[in-house]
């Protein structure tokens, strides 16, 4: 049999010392797809038409050696991408007014990456940051988001002292690094309409809807923005008063009687017959204050009208834009005296010779008793209306407080329904605060201390802290024997605060005396 042609064929070593090494270049870690294709429009454009597999490969074969990583372009995006996207943030308003106060509200989903900072940019080249925010209870907001716990969506911002200057969009930053910025066009309104919807939506995002929610968040800055705004508002209103002065022209009187128009002017004339019907009240002056423009005409005319039969000194101090609050400031300057007698509306004399019995106290007491006093209000009924404060602590809120903790202080008006049992009420006596619907002081030293503030809204208790204030200046205010009828509750001789503004007021009082003259003086009651 024929042998088969062998076929040798070489085998090669599996293992040769020349074998090719297959290098794979190892990806840089700084490099991302997406970010470089964005960064690249040119190389994205070559990857869409098939000339580039991918921007990985571009940048394998010349994008490394090109240095495309430290391109700018793809930093700026690279670094965008890499920050923490922030919550969701809506602003519902953004007013300015030209007197240079900003209120923001708007609200915020930061359950998972709180709120930290709000920033404005100001010009020229500053920043404004706010940490602290007050931040509101929205049900709407909680509904839309299906919230299931509690949490404070709103937010709010009032900012006083900015120049009047329109700031760039706020900028929102989160306790992750995340920020947002939120453009919005800024609309200008007054001061006061600024106020207003600060406190009316402080008010409906207070959690519970009671005082002490609202104190919480009036503590957050905000009470203080608000307080600052309502002096500017009396500032700005008394720097612009005008004055008409009306009957005889004495170089000097006894006293100034200052009260404040409330209803028609028409009033003006019936008033002054029942005060100066008495003895001594012709040596007494009588201040009006306007703040009413609409009612100017008919106070010039009433004007005539008391000078024509009644022969008295009748100054009208005309206050636009007086919103109630500084009246009684502006008018005690264009007084004619040296006694301030500030008397409500409401109040009228008991006694035709009141003016009399006032000028006897002044002159036949020492100047500690009668340098700042008050006089007895009573109803209609003959019941005492108001016979000075008095103040008490209620209970600790929670049993397990400490013993030495204060319970809130409560302010009370001291009234009797049977005041001829009463004596230690109607003679003369020293009181913590007289009830201010009549308050009579010695004009030098209420001008020395600086009068009435100006931070409550629409009047409210600046009386009540006048005297407070006296006390820690070592002035006694006395309640002495005048009697007058009060057809009101003998409160503030002011145009009444709305709720809002009566939230505030409490908060400024309590927060700027409860732990000093208030506490002190419940000690003693309780003592």
């Amino acid at each position: 049999m024929a042998s088969r042609p062998r076929i040798l064929r070489s085998v090669p070593d599996a293992t040769p010392d020349t074998a090719p090494v297959v290098a794979e270049d190892a990806i840089d870690p700084a490099f991302h797809e997406e970010t470089y294709l964005r960064a690249f429009p040119d190389i994205a454009d070559a990857v869409r038409r098939g000339f580039l597999p991918s921007g990985l490969a571009h940048f394998q074969q010349s994008g490394k050696a090109e240095g495309r990583l430290e391109n700018p372009a793809y930093l700026t995006l690279l670094a965008a991408r890499e920050r923490p996207v922030a919550p969701a943030v809506t602003v519902d308003t953004l007013t300015a007014s030209e007197q240079g106060t900003l209120l923001i509200i708007g609200w915020v989903d930061d359950r998972t990456d709180p709120l930290t900072t709000i920033s404005l940019d100001m010009p020229p080249g500053q920043r404004v940051n706010w940490t602290s925010i007050p931040r509101l209870s929205r049900q709407d907001v909680a509904r839309s988001l299906n919230a299931r716990t509690r949490h404070p969506f709103g937010f709010l911002l009032l900012s006083t002292g900015l120049g009047g200057q329109t700031a760039a969009p706020p900028l929102f930053r989160f306790e992750s690094g995340a920020e947002a910025a939120m453009p919005r066009d800024s609309a200008v309104t007054s001061d006061a309409d600024l106020r207003d919807m600060a406190l009316g939506a402080l008010v409906a995002g207070a959690e519970d809807k009671d005082p002490r929610s609202c104190f919480s968040l009036l503590d957050q800055h905000a009470g203080l923005q608000i307080a600052a705004l309502n002096k500017q508002i009396a500032d700005r209103s008394a720097a612009q008063i005008q004055i008409q002065r009306t009957g005889p022209h004495n170089a000097r009187y006894r006293a100034s009687v200052i009260t404040t128009r409330r209803g028609p002017a028409d009033q003006i004339v019936p008033r002054l017959t029942l005060m100066a019907a008495g003895a001594n009240a012709s040596d007494i002056e009588y201040i009006v204050v306007i703040d009413d423009p609409d009612q100017y005409e008919a106070a010039l005319r009433a004007a005539r009208v008391a000078e024509l039969t009644l022969g008295l000194s009748l100054t009208l101090v005309f206050q636009p834009l007086g919103d109630g609050t500084g009246l009684g400031d502006a008018a005690a300057a264009t007084a004619r005296s040296d006694r301030l007698i500030f008397i409500d509306p409401s109040v009228l004399p008991r006694d035709p010779d009141w003016a009399f019995t006032h000028d006897a106290l002044i002159t036949g007491l020492p100047a500690e008793q009668t340098r700042l006093m008050g006089g007895l209000l009573y109803h209609p009924d003959g019941g005492l209306a108001g016979g000075g404060h008095d103040f008490t602590r209620a209970a600790p809120v929670r049993p397990d407080d400490a013993p030495d903790q204060d319970g809130e202080v409560r302010i009370t008006t001291i009234a009797h329904p049977a005041p001829a049992a009463a004596t230690h009420l109607t003679r003369s006596h020293p009181s913590a605060a007289p009830s201010p619907g009549f308050l009579s002081v010695e004009r030098a030293w209420f001008e020395r201390t600086g009068g009435f503030s100006r931070q409550y809204f629409r009047g409210g208790p600046e009386e009540l802290d006048f005297c407070l204030r006296a006390l820690t200046e070592g002035v006694q205010p006395w309640i002495h024997p005048l009697r007058l009828w009060s057809f009101q509750d003998g409160s503030a001789a002011r145009p009444r605060p709305t709720g809002h503004g009566t939230i505030l007021n409490e908060w400024l009082l309590h927060r700027r005396w409860d732990a000093k003259i208030a506490a002190d003086l419940c000690r003693r009651h309780e003592a």
